[in-house]
């Protein structure tokens, strides 16, 4: 089962290759791939970030506030509409990330997040991370705004 509540420090750092496989050597000295890892170099991550019309949540994460958050849909791969995803809301306070999810079918997700209803509960669900997103999503009118895909390496 996936962790759906957790805090983490982010730090992200712009590279390039060289760079990149020899901090990657020097780390698997010490780190293990994650499970998606083990069989693959790399796997992909699927993003879609919502906003309001007017871009008022990426406006005001860019002004570096002591508080901004931020609502988005995540797959592992391309997802299709009824594949398991997981709707995130982020969090960062003080430099400090608290990320939320709860897992759903794709068209669950979007319907979620169009109406401000979320599915009927069910087993692999988080009650409480769902209801956050409920009032999330009941101050804010949203709509996809950017979606973005990578591939990446993941290790623990």
């Amino acid at each position: 089962m996936a962790i759906e509540v957790f805090n983490r420090y982010e730090n992200k750092y712009l590279m390039d290759t060289r760079a990149f496989y020899s901090i990657y050597r020097r780390l698997s000295e010490y780190m293990e791939l994650d499970e998606y890892n083990r069989n693959h170099p790399f796997y992909s991550i699927s993003n879609l970030y919502y906003d309001t019309e007017h871009h008022s949540l990426v406006r005001s994460s860019l002004s570096k506030p002591k508080y901004r958050e931020k609502l988005r849909i995540r797959a592992y791969g391309v997802p299709a509409a009824g594949d398991n995803v997981y709707l995130e809301l982020k969090k960062k306070v003080f430099g400090l990330v608290n990320k939320r999810r709860t897992g759903m079918k794709l068209h669950e997700a979007y319907e979620f997040i169009r109406t401000g209803k979320p599915p009927a509960w069910r087993e692999g669900m988080n009650r409480q991370v769902t209801a956050e997103i409920e009032y999330f999503l009941s101050r804010y009118k949203l709509q996809p705004m950017v979606y973005l895909a990578y591939d990446r390496i993941a290790m623990f």
